[in-house]
């Protein structure tokens, strides 16, 4: 038995080794490089050329007036839920104002009193000596706890979201998206607006043809849609409509009334009016810009106009909702029935007061 093994063992050796040998020699691996596609998901998005053309085609308009049709449509069924929806959380939020500023008056004021009581007794237990203290929060560190725990409750109760401040940002991306269909459709490769689109990866001018008949569909001075203003009309209207739209839905506090305020409140409000004048330094230089790379009259037209149904729908708002004069006149009826749902701090310490008299 010993030696069948031995004798098997040479024999599946040489087949192995026969078998190696037969091979036939392999080819060197080459690697293939190719550039990144963009993702087709944000090609599919910044793409409204579906709702351009329909547009266009249901309501039988010139590219001059469907345009800003259009820009109605997507202001009033995108921007303007989200408009109102973020006024009436605002509207919430200042009625509940003075109950914060009053329970912040009442938790200073208690916490200051307990405090100082605190101290009186360690000095009596250690028998008029300093003793030993414990390290405790400051009375601003407890305050603020404090009134953050009753906001969070307040804001619960009367609906107010905690992220409704930056919820007009959502209408962003749908403007940009019929912003660069337009583009494309107007044979566009140039700007401000096509290189930031570009950065991000978007392909929509490769997928979406220039539309011929925008040349031939404008009206009064820019007849030809594809082509730029050479008036400078269109452009120093967009620029005089950004400018409006900062006016009328950006309020800050004038310099004037700027040294009444807080000290703890001035940074912050001196930091708004600083970045507002930013965005209208901003504004004159998308007006200038879009005159000097000649961009084409369609593009124009639908971003005037969007910008002003923004500042008409904005200061129509005001006016329904009462809030054109919100700073100068006291909270309305229903600022102060919304305040009626709670029992305010002065009135609990007025009636144990008024228990602690009776029962003395």
């Amino acid at each position: 038995m010993y030696h069948r093994v031995r004798l098997a063992r040479p024999t599946l050796l040489r087949r192995a080794t026969t078998t190696t040998t037969r091979a036939p020699p392999s080819r060197p691996q080459t690697r293939h490089f190719h550039p990144t596609r963009p993702a087709p998901f944000l090609a599919e998005i910044m793409d409204s050329s579906w709702l351009v053309h329909g547009v266009h085609n249901l309501s039988g308009l010139p590219w001059a007036y469907s345009i800003p049709l259009t820009a109605l449509i997507v202001r009033s069924c995108i921007a303007l839920p989200i408009q109102i929806y973020t006024k009436l959380q605002g509207r919430r939020e200042r009625a509940a104002q003075p109950l914060l500023a009053c329970w912040q008056s009442y938790y200073r004021s208690s916490i200051g009193a307990k405090r100082e009581q605190q101290q009186l007794q360690a000095l009596q237990d250690a028998g008029g000596g300093e003793g030993r203290r414990r390290r405790q929060p400051s009375v601003r560190t407890q305050t603020a706890v404090a009134v953050a725990r009753q906001r969070k409750a307040l804001f619960r109760r009367l609906g107010i979201s905690r992220y409704w401040k930056g919820m007009f940002l959502l209408p962003i991306p749908a403007w940009l998206s019929v912003m660069e269909t337009i583009r494309a459709m107007a044979g566009c490769e140039s700007g401000l607006l096509a290189w930031l689109l570009r950065l991000v990866g978007s392909s929509t001018a490769t997928r979406v043809p220039v539309e011929p008949t925008l040349a031939a569909e404008g009206a009064l001075w820019f007849p030809d849609l594809l082509a730029g203003d050479a008036t400078g009309v269109l452009p120093a209207v967009l620029t005089a409509s950004i400018l409006l739209n900062i006016h009328v839905g950006w309020k800050v506090p004038r310099l004037a009334e700027l040294a009444d305020l807080p000290r703890a409140q001035l940074p912050k409000h001196l930091f708004l009016r600083a970045l507002r004048t930013f965005a209208q330094l901003m504004a004159l230089n998308v007006g200038l810009s879009t005159y000097l790379y000649e961009t084409p009259a369609a593009l124009l037209l639908y971003w005037a106009t969007s910008s002003n149904i923004a500042t008409l729908q904005n200061r129509a708002l005001d006016r329904v909702m009462g809030l054109d004069d919100a700073a100068k006149k006291e909270p309305s009826m229903g600022s102060k029935g919304m305040l009626m749902l709670y029992r305010t701090p002065v009135r609990q310490v007025e009636e144990s007061q008024k228990q602690a008299g009776v029962v003395g």
